[in-house]
C-alpha cells in the first residue's frame, strides 16, 4: 500500500550539513506517508493529554502508530529543537540538546488480530534510558524508514523544566461589546518569583494556545503591566479567541450497530461508515455537550481486550449541507483526527450534485471529537463561526507557555506551562 512517491514532495528540499536534523521539512504535525495511520503521542498513562513532559523526570511520552503495509519496519526516531514559534533552533548541534544516541529504535511491533484491514502497531516510549533531551524547550519528534531527511511522520513535543515561574488566570466573557457573547479572553498572570530576567521583551516570550490547535495561537505577546516580578496580561482584548461550539462527536467503537451519529455502516471493500448530515450550528442558541477537547480515542467495545490490535478501520464519510460553493476560502475537519492541520487532507470538496462539503477519512474504531473551520484566502487562522457559531460559554482548554532565553543563550528555554479550564469561569 505504501507509495512513497506519493509523499517525496520533500525531494526539493535541501539537505545542509551531515547530520539528519539539517533536513529543512516543516516542524509540524504532518503525516507523510499515506499508509501510516492513527499516530498519537502523548504524556505515558494519559491518553487525552497533550505531549509534554519535564525534563530530568520520571515521565515519560508515549508513541502509538500504524502501519498499513504488513511488512514490518526498521523505524527509528530522531528529534529536532526549536524555537517558540516553531522555527528551528538553527544556532544548536545536535549534542547541544540531545543525551546519548541522536537516533533510538521502534522495536515494539504487533500484529493486527481479526481486523479486516491488516496493519502493524508500532509503539515506543520516550525518552529511553539511550536517548532523551537535554534541554527544555519545544520539539519534533522525527520519525523514519531509511532515511531520517525524509520522515514517514512528524509530530511536536514540549519538554519543560522546573523553575520558580508560576502562572495563574481566568476565562471571561470578551471585553468587547460586540464579543462580549461570542468571545472569550483569556485573563492571566505570569509571577517570576525571584527568577531573575535582564531583558524583559528579549529574553521572556509568552504563548497562548487553544485546545491543540496551533493555527490560532497568540505568539510572544507582551504584559499589560510590570509590577516587580508580576507579569500581568489581564483585560487585555488581544487575548481573545473564537468561544465556537462544543465539539461535534461520533462514535464508531462498535461496527456492527449505528450510534447516535451515524446513518449507515456497511461493507464495500472496506467497512463504510456514512455520518449523519452535519448541520451548521450559526444562529443556533449555545447547548452545552461534554467533549474531549477535539481529540479521539481509540476502543472496540466488541470482544476486544488489546484495543491497539483489535480495532479495525473504516472509511468515515463527513457531510455538510451548504447552499453554494464558498469562493473567498476553503472548509477543513480540524481536531486531532486531522492532526489539527488545515492541508489537502482535511480539505472538503463541494458537490455540486448533492449542495454540500463532504470528505472522507480512513479512521480507526474509536470515538472522534472534530469541528468544521473556513480557511478564507490569505489567511492562516481557521474560522469556526461561519459554521459552527460562536458562544463565549464553549468549554476550552487554554495553555500558557513561557519561554526564557538569557543574552548569551543560542535557544528559547520552555520554563513554565500552565492550562487553565474555561468551564470552570461557567
Amino acid at each position: 500500500m505504501r507509495n512513497k512517491v506519493s509523499f517525496f514532495i520533500l525531494t526539493f528540499l535541501a539537505i545542509l550539513g551531515n547530520t539528519c536534523l539539517a533536513a529543512d521539512f516543516p516542524n509540524e504535525n504532518i503525516t507523510y506517508d499515506p499508509g501510516i495511520k492513527t499516530v498519537q503521542l502523548y504524556k505515558q498513562g494519559f491518553e487525552l493529554s497533550s505531549p509534554i513532559f519535564q525534563l530530568n523526570s520520571t515521565e515519560r511520552l508515549a508513541l502509538d502508530f500504524d502501519d498499513l503495509d504488513m511488512q514490518s519496519k526498521a523505524y527509528k526516531y530522531t528529534i529536532r529543537h526549536c524555537e517558540s514559534d516553531w522555527s528551528t533552533s538553527s544556532d544548536l548541534r545536535p549534542s547541544e540538546y540531545i543525551s546519548g544516541y541522536t537516533e533510538e529504535n521502534i522495536n515494539d511491533f504487533q500484529y493486527s488480530i481479526n481486523t479486516t484491514v491488516r496493519y502493524v502497531h508500532y509503539s515506543s516510549n520516550f525518552p529511553s534510558k539511550d536517548m532523551a533531551p537535554k534541554i527544555s524547550g519545544n520539539y519534533l519528534l522525527i520519525v523514519y524508514d531509511d532515511d531520517p531527511a525524509y520522515p514517514v511522520f512528524t509530530r511536536r513535543f514540549m519538554v519543560v523544566e522546573v523553575s520558580t515561574v508560576s502562572i495563574e488566570g481566568s476565562v471571561q466573557q470578551g471585553s468587547k461589546t460586540d464579543e462580549h457573547l461570542t468571545k472569550q479572553q483569556l485573563d492571566f498572570i505570569v509571577r517570576l518569583n525571584g527568577f531573575r530576567v535582564m531583558d524583559l521583551k528579549r529574553e521572556l516570550k509568552v504563548v497562548v494556545q487553544q485546545d491543540d490547535r496551533w493555527d490560532n495561537s497568540l505568539f510572544n505577546i507582551f504584559p499589560r503591566f510590570v509590577r516587580g516580578d508580576e507579569l500581568d496580561y489581564r483585560y487585555d482584548e488581544n487575548n481573545v479567541f473564537n468561544g465556537g461550539s462544543p465539539y461535534r462527536n461520533f462514535d464508531i467503537k462498535s461496527l456492527m450497530y449505528q450510534t447516535e451519529r451515524i446513518d449507515k455502516i456497511y461493507y464495500d471493500t472496506v467497512n463504510q461508515v456514512l455520518l449523519l448530515e452535519d448541520k451548521p450550528r450559526t444562529y443556533k442558541n449555545y447547548v452545552y455537550n461534554k467533549d474531549i477537547g477535539g481529540r479521539y480515542l481509540i476502543k472496540n467495545e466488541v470482544n476486544a481486550t488489546n484495543f491497539n490490535i483489535e480495532s479495525d478501520y473504516a472509511l468515515v464519510h463527513f457531510f455538510l449541507p451548504f447552499p453554494m460553493k464558498f469562493t473567498d476560502g476553503d472548509f477543513y475537519l480540524m481536531g486531532a483526527l486531522t492532526n489539527w492541520r488545515m492541508d489537502a487532507q482535511s480539505r472538503l470538496l463541494f458537490n455540486d450534485a448533492t449542495k454540500r462539503y463532504e470528505i472522507s477519512l480512513f479512521l480507526k474504531q474509536g470515538y472522534y471529537n472534530y469541528i468544521y473551520v473556513l480557511l478564507k484566502k490569505g489567511k492562516t487562522a481557521g474560522d469556526e463561526s461561519l459554521v459552527e457559531g460562536n458562544h463565549w460559554e464553549t468549554p476550552h482548554m487554554y495553555t500558557v507557555y513561557v519561554y526564557y532565553r538569557p543574552g548569551a543563550a543560542q535557544c528559547d528555554q520552555l520554563i513554565a506551562v500552565q492550562n487553565i479550564n474555561s468551564i470552570q469561569q461557567n
